[in-house]
């Protein structure tokens, strides 16, 4: 950073702000044509120049070049012309080194912040992904409906899954009913798809369905699908009549 040489100072143009903002330093003894002069002589004199110390002078030497050339200009007749040296120009002149102060006290906090962030290591993997809820609720008999329809159209004409009542017989909603309440009963519980597949007939399978139906309307069981897509569970919600 160039130098300032002045009567009363001798020094960069930092140390200056700092003693007149200490009031070490009368501003109205500062010589602002003496600055002025000085700064543009630095700029002539560039071999070797520090272009980031000249980017920090311009602004403050464009407002001192425009306060030398408002001194120096002439005015209308009768009117005094402004000195340099006078309380206004001092002010301006004290305000811009205080700006001037404010902007190098940035750039330092955010050189200290860039180098802080050197030492920061940032996350190279996205964060592992939680499990979200599943808005499991009350099967409906709609649903119910549907996943009965979807296991007869699986069902192979050829070949018939176990059956778990004797070919010959043909159960009746009664019937059917009491051996859901006694699985309920047993186990607190019963799969609705198994108890489609192990139908030997479509008729069983129509029985089974208005069974579990009637199970649901007195309220003796509930059907609750624990996963999306998954099977529905017959639950026991109060002990078999």
């Amino acid at each position: 950073m160039a130098e300032i040489s002045l009567p009363v100072f001798q020094g960069p143009l930092d140390l200056l702000l700092h003693l007149i903002e200490k009031d070490d330093l009368d501003i109205t003894a500062v010589s602002l044509v003496a600055v002025t002069d000085q700064y543009l002589a630095a700029i002539h004199n560039g071999e070797g120049f520090d272009p980031s110390a000249l980017a920090e002078f311009v602004a403050v030497g464009a407002r001192l070049v425009y306060l030398k050339s408002r001194a120096l200009l002439p005015r209308p007749q009768g009117e005094e012309a402004p000195s340099l040296e006078d309380d206004d120009v001092g002010a301006e002149l004290v305000e811009l080194l205080r700006e001037y102060r404010r902007f190098l006290q940035v750039v330092e906090l955010l050189e200290e912040r860039q180098e802080a962030g050197l030492r920061i290591y940032t996350r190279l993997a996205p964060p592992p992904a939680l499990p979200e809820a599943s808005p499991l609720e009350g099967v409906s008999i709609e649903r119910l409906h549907a996943l009965m329809l979807k296991l007869l159209q699986r069902r192979p004409r050829e070949a018939r899954p176990r059956a778990i009542l004797p070919r010959d017989t043909t159960i009746t909603l009664a019937q059917r009913l009491e051996q859901f309440r006694e699985r309920l009963r047993r186990r607190g519980r019963f799969s609705f798809r198994r108890a489609i597949l192990e139908c030997a007939t479509r008729v069983e399978v129509v029985v089974s369905f208005l069974a579990v139906l009637e199970l649901l309307r007195t309220g003796e069981a509930d059907a609750l699908q624990e996963t999306p897509w998954g099977d529905i569970q017959v639950l026991a919600l109060a002990p078999a009549a």
